[in-house]
Protein backbone atom coordinates (compact mmCIF):
# COMPACT_ATOMS: atom_id res chain seq x y z
CA UNK A 1 0.00 0.00 0.00
CA UNK A 2 1.32 3.83 -0.94
CA UNK A 3 1.11 6.34 1.33
CA UNK A 4 -0.65 9.52 -0.09
CA UNK A 5 1.35 12.30 0.27
CA UNK A 6 -0.67 15.94 0.12
CA UNK A 7 1.58 18.68 0.34
CA UNK A 8 1.25 21.45 2.51
CA UNK A 9 1.66 24.78 2.45
CA UNK A 10 1.97 27.29 5.38
CA UNK A 11 3.18 30.58 4.78
CA UNK A 12 4.96 32.63 7.55
CA UNK A 13 2.80 35.66 6.14
CA UNK A 14 -0.74 34.19 6.64
CA UNK A 15 0.54 32.94 10.34
CA UNK A 16 1.67 36.83 10.99
CA UNK A 17 -1.23 38.25 10.16
CA UNK A 18 -3.68 36.35 12.02
CA UNK A 19 -5.31 38.33 14.51
CA UNK A 20 -4.62 37.00 18.21
CA UNK A 21 -8.02 36.84 18.87
CA UNK A 22 -8.73 34.42 16.32
CA UNK A 23 -7.16 31.87 18.63
CA UNK A 24 -10.23 32.69 21.32
CA UNK A 25 -13.74 30.75 20.47
CA UNK A 26 -16.34 32.84 20.13
CA UNK A 27 -19.01 33.32 22.69
CA UNK A 28 -22.52 31.20 22.82
CA UNK A 29 -25.36 33.45 23.58
CA UNK A 30 -26.59 32.89 27.11
CA UNK A 31 -30.59 33.38 27.99
CA UNK A 32 -30.90 36.71 29.10
CA UNK A 33 -32.70 36.91 32.42
CA UNK A 34 -35.64 38.66 33.20
CA UNK A 35 -35.89 41.17 35.63
CA UNK A 36 -39.19 39.93 37.28
CA UNK A 37 -39.69 42.31 40.37
CA UNK A 38 -42.55 42.98 42.79
CA UNK A 39 -41.28 45.59 45.27
CA UNK A 40 -43.63 46.29 48.80
CA UNK A 41 -45.06 49.59 48.99
CA UNK A 42 -42.23 52.45 48.31
CA UNK A 43 -39.67 49.85 47.72
CA UNK A 44 -37.78 50.89 44.30
CA UNK A 45 -35.64 48.04 42.40
CA UNK A 46 -34.20 47.84 38.92
CA UNK A 47 -32.26 45.35 37.13
CA UNK A 48 -28.57 44.51 37.66
CA UNK A 49 -26.57 43.72 34.80
CA UNK A 50 -23.05 42.16 35.16
CA UNK A 51 -21.50 42.19 38.76
CA UNK A 52 -17.78 43.50 38.83
CA UNK A 53 -16.64 40.05 39.52
CA UNK A 54 -18.58 38.83 36.62
CA UNK A 55 -17.18 41.37 34.10
CA UNK A 56 -13.71 41.12 35.57
CA UNK A 57 -13.27 36.83 35.06
CA UNK A 58 -14.95 36.99 31.64
CA UNK A 59 -11.98 40.08 30.97
CA UNK A 60 -9.35 38.15 32.54
CA UNK A 61 -10.34 35.18 30.57
CA UNK A 62 -9.47 36.53 27.68
CA UNK A 63 -6.85 39.01 28.09
CA UNK A 64 -3.92 37.68 27.79
CA UNK A 65 -4.01 36.89 23.99
CA UNK A 66 -3.76 40.68 23.86
CA UNK A 67 -0.07 40.29 24.64
CA UNK A 68 0.27 38.77 21.04
CA UNK A 69 -1.09 42.40 19.49
CA UNK A 70 1.96 43.58 17.62
CA UNK A 71 3.71 45.79 20.24
CA UNK A 72 4.03 49.47 18.66
CA UNK A 73 7.00 50.56 17.31
CA UNK A 74 9.01 52.43 20.06
CA UNK A 75 6.69 52.17 23.36
CA UNK A 76 7.55 50.85 26.39
CA UNK A 77 4.20 51.41 27.37
CA UNK A 78 0.75 52.51 26.69
CA UNK A 79 -2.44 53.64 28.51
CA UNK A 80 -5.64 52.82 26.71
CA UNK A 81 -9.80 53.04 27.31
CA UNK A 82 -12.21 50.98 26.19
CA UNK A 83 -15.98 51.33 26.41
CA UNK A 84 -17.56 47.81 26.24
CA UNK A 85 -21.34 47.21 25.52
CA UNK A 86 -22.38 43.42 26.73
CA UNK A 87 -25.81 42.77 25.40
CA UNK A 88 -28.42 40.88 27.79
CA UNK A 89 -27.12 37.35 26.47
CA UNK A 90 -23.10 37.83 27.13
CA UNK A 91 -22.02 38.66 24.04
CA UNK A 92 -19.75 41.47 23.29
CA UNK A 93 -22.14 43.75 20.74
CA UNK A 94 -19.61 46.81 20.57
CA UNK A 95 -15.70 48.04 21.60
CA UNK A 96 -15.15 51.52 21.07
CA UNK A 97 -11.71 52.93 22.37
CA UNK A 98 -11.92 56.19 23.72
CA UNK A 99 -8.18 56.78 25.08
CA UNK A 100 -5.37 55.73 22.60
CA UNK A 101 -2.40 56.98 24.04
CA UNK A 102 -1.48 58.17 20.74
CA UNK A 103 -1.36 54.18 19.83
CA UNK A 104 -1.22 52.99 16.20
CA UNK A 105 -4.81 51.75 15.49
CA UNK A 106 -3.65 48.84 14.46
CA UNK A 107 -2.75 47.92 17.85
CA UNK A 108 -5.88 49.31 19.92
CA UNK A 109 -7.99 47.22 17.03
CA UNK A 110 -6.55 44.35 18.04
CA UNK A 111 -7.07 45.07 21.47
CA UNK A 112 -10.45 45.70 20.94
CA UNK A 113 -10.84 42.66 19.13
CA UNK A 114 -9.85 40.38 21.96
CA UNK A 115 -11.73 42.27 24.09
CA UNK A 116 -14.50 41.53 21.97
CA UNK A 117 -14.23 37.54 22.66
CA UNK A 118 -14.81 38.05 26.17
CA UNK A 119 -17.37 35.50 27.24
CA UNK A 120 -19.49 36.67 29.53
CA UNK A 121 -23.29 35.63 31.64
CA UNK A 122 -26.52 36.13 30.41
CA UNK A 123 -27.92 39.61 32.66
CA UNK A 124 -31.08 41.70 32.89
CA UNK A 125 -30.72 44.76 31.04
CA UNK A 126 -32.80 44.30 28.35
CA UNK A 127 -30.68 47.12 26.53
CA UNK A 128 -27.56 45.59 27.17
CA UNK A 129 -24.83 46.90 29.89
CA UNK A 130 -21.99 49.33 28.69
CA UNK A 131 -18.91 49.97 31.32
CA UNK A 132 -15.33 51.27 31.38
CA UNK A 133 -12.23 48.98 30.91
CA UNK A 134 -9.07 50.47 31.48
CA UNK A 135 -6.44 48.27 30.13
CA UNK A 136 -2.28 49.02 30.79
CA UNK A 137 -0.13 47.60 29.04
CA UNK A 138 3.81 47.37 29.60
CA UNK A 139 6.78 45.40 27.82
Amino acid sequence: MTALKLPILLTASALAFASPADKIPTPQPERCLLFDADPEEGEMLSPEGLTYAQVQSALNAVIQHALYCERPEGRDAVALTYDVMVGCDGVVTEVTNVDDDDTPESYTTCIAEVIAKADFDGHDLPDGMEFTYPLNVSW
